[in-house]
């Protein structure tokens, strides 16, 4: 039987364009046309709506691909789904994650108690502007989300660890162009504030994924509880927007005894974004050993990546502590915020490659001072985790060889 083996190379990147790293991947053979099948990241710039700094790495990634693959650049998305995060503050570092996959012959699937990475990905149906932080979002990216769970050979949602997703925004030309077709948008602020389209946009994702994984039932939904019901989420999300895309993009990472893969993901929830031991238990769960509380210097080899997506709280309060969030600038909040889990992970990680990416307010949908903060690692082989506890403020993942 044919079994998935899954690599990922992780390139830091020296400015929006730089496609160098992925360049000397293809050179060296670790990544072909026929194996590349995502491409997922932070660029830098501000992560805010008008992010030029996203939208040329965006451009140049395509462009290079497209070369790689001999295909027209826009038939890149049928072969290669691209999910950039823009925004790097502080100590995070510019970075493309390069997925492989290919498919190998064995004699036997593996054990029950062996599980490795897979990955799987789908791209949505068109989403037309006026469907953006709403039902119309939430089913398209659902049925991507399902898609690409099958195209990863996952059934069990249990066995999902991560789905990272890429959205369409709104723009001021996609708002006059639903307005011009009598249409209504969610939102004409653009921003990735409280009542932002962004913001609508990145949650309305998330709530399209718990749809799909059964966090949260399609009867539960409607455009009426996107950022008004903070019971409604998912576990799982890590999702993103921007103005360039037309149609969703999902990746799903995932768990299966039907992998050959040097690699294995896990995750964890951490209740606030200051929370060390959540980021611990999620390095735990990938299969990093520990020593005296913290990760085995001699063990952190194995990590290969990690991936974190960090809050701001929706309170002014944490741990019964007042702080003083800034609301008109939730950009700068957020890497302030964003910063928290990528220090602690850089402390115990070295001079390694980069944490991979910071997030924005309430993206991957949580409670309302309490939502989901993400964080993902990956590190060669080690054991897997089972679903996290419901109802934390963040949430780590670990890969491990």
């Amino acid at each position: 039987m044919k079994v998935q083996r899954v690599e990922m190379f992780v390139c830091p990147s020296a400015t929006p364009a730089d496609t160098s790293g992925l360049q000397q991947l293809a050179n060296s053979g670790k990544i072909k046309p026929d194996t590349l099948v995502a491409l997922v990241g932070k660029t830098e710039g501000t992560g805010a709506h008008d992010d030029w700094g996203r939208v040329w790495a965006d451009v140049a990634l395509r462009e290079w691909t497209a070369r790689f693959l001999g295909i027209p650049t826009d038939e890149v998305a049928k072969h290669v789904i691209f999910v950039l995060s823009g925004g790097c503050p502080g100590v995070i570092t510019p970075h493309i994650a390069a997925v492989t996959r290919e498919w190998v012959e064995v004699p036997d699937p593996g054990r029950d108690d062996d599980k490795r990475l897979v990955v799987g990905r789908a791209g949505s149906d068109a989403i037309a502007p006026e469907e953006v932080g709403r039902m119309g979002m939430i089913r398209k990216v659902a049925e991507a989300t399902q898609r690409a769970m099958t195209d990863a050979a996952l059934n069990d949602p249990q066995d999902v660890h991560l789905v990272m997703v890429k959205v369409p925004g709104l723009t001021t030309a996609s708002i006059k162009d639903a307005e011009s077709r009598g249409m209504t948008v969610v939102s004409h602020d653009l921003t990735f504030g409280p009542e932002g389209a962004g913001a609508y946009a990145n949650d309305a994702a998330a709530l399209g994924v718990a749809m799909a994984l059964g966090e949260v039932p399609e009867s539960s939904l409607s455009d009426d509880v996107v950022r008004r019901n903070w019971d409604l989420y998912s576990e799982v999300a890590m999702t993103s927007s921007g103005g360039e895309k037309r149609h969703g993009e999902v990746v799903v990472f995932g768990n299966s005894n039907n992998s050959q893969s040097p690699l294995r993901i896990g995750h964890s929830v951490t209740r606030d974004f200051i929370d060390a031991e959540g980021v611990r238990n999620a390095l735990r769960s990938a299969g990093v050993r520990f020593k005296e509380g913290l990760p085995d210097e001699a063990d952190l080899p194995r990590l290969v990546h990690v991936f974190a997506k960090s809050v701001i709280p929706g309170s002014d309060q944490v741990r019964g502590q007042r702080i003083t969030p800034d609301r008109e600038g939730a950009g700068r909040d957020a890497g302030r915020v964003g910063d928290r889990p990528d220090h602690q992970l850089r402390e115990w990680r070295g001079a390694q490659l980069p944490p991979g990416p910071a997030g924005r307010q309430h993206r991957g949908r949580g409670r309302q001072g309490r939502g989901l903060n993400r964080g993902q690692a990956v590190v060669k082989i080690s054991t897997s985790c089972g679903p996290s506890k419901a109802r934390r403020a963040s949430e780590v993942r670990a890969a491990s060889r």
